[in-house]
């Protein structure tokens, strides 16, 4: 399971790139969200991704 939130995470960080790179979310926007998704996808494994 460790590793498949991981994967979801790492995705999610792809994405949000994506949309950083184009305008739709701003760098304060992009932080916010990835620690939202840190807390949510890495939740108990005790460590972060990427």
């Amino acid at each position: 399971m460790e590793i498949q939130q991981n994967v979801e995470y790492l995705l999610s960080v792809h994405y949000l790139k994506k949309l950083r790179e184009q305008g739709f979310i701003t760098y304060e926007q992009y932080d916010e969200i990835d620690r939202l998704n840190r807390a949510s996808f890495l939740r108990g494994n005790g460590r972060k991704s990427a």
